[in-house]
């Protein structure tokens, strides 16, 4: 167990804030951290007949562009399920008529409070993309056996895709 014993927030940023300080460990000793406070995300996983919608962008982060599912930040007072049906309208211009809840979890828990909520979306519908001002995004089509073997050829980088795809064919392995 670790108790704040001192800390400052020292950033707020758009997106972020970053607090330091000074914790006492459960054997009375002090150690220094540095906690990243984020409002939560969404992931979505959108199944359109036989493929899978992922969206390519660049990302500054890690200086290119990379593969990854529609996704972004929850809105304050936004549940998941809401932030999921906005984010995958504004990305991918489709809602779903089904929207399934796969997984919730921390992103990484050793610096950051960030939570990640993982849904699959089913029987969708085409409408109109929303982009951000700020969004450059190509929406990319992947057939299933494609999925298949670019995870198995661990071609996915992003840890949320990796995850949601693969929550993605255990589910139609239990449908089947």
């Amino acid at each position: 167990m670790e108790t704040w014993l001192q800390r400052e927030e020292i950033y707020r940023g758009r997106m972020v804030s970053l607090s330091t300080g000074y914790v006492e460990l459960d054997d009375g000793t002090t150690a220094w951290r540095e906690v990243v406070h984020h409002p939560g995300g969404v992931a979505v996983v959108p199944m359109l007949e036989d493929s899978v919608l992922l969206v390519r962008q660049y990302r500054v982060a890690i200086g290119r562009e990379i593969l990854e599912l529609p996704a972004g930040l929850l809105e304050a007072g936004e549940s998941p399920e809401a932030g999921a049906r906005r984010e995958l309208e504004e990305e991918v211009g489709v809602v779903a008529g089904r929207l399934i809840p796969v997984m919730s979890c921390f992103v990484s828990p050793g610096f950051t409070d960030e939570r990640l909520d993982i849904f699959l979306a089913f029987d969708l519908t085409h409408t109109a993309t929303r982009y951000d001002p700020d969004e450059r995004i190509e929406i990319v089509r992947i057939p299933l056996p494609e999925v298949r073997a670019r995870l198995k050829a661990r071609d996915f980088e992003d840890a949320k895709t990796v995850i949601g795809l693969r929550e993605l064919l255990a589910a139609l392995e239990e449908q089947a």
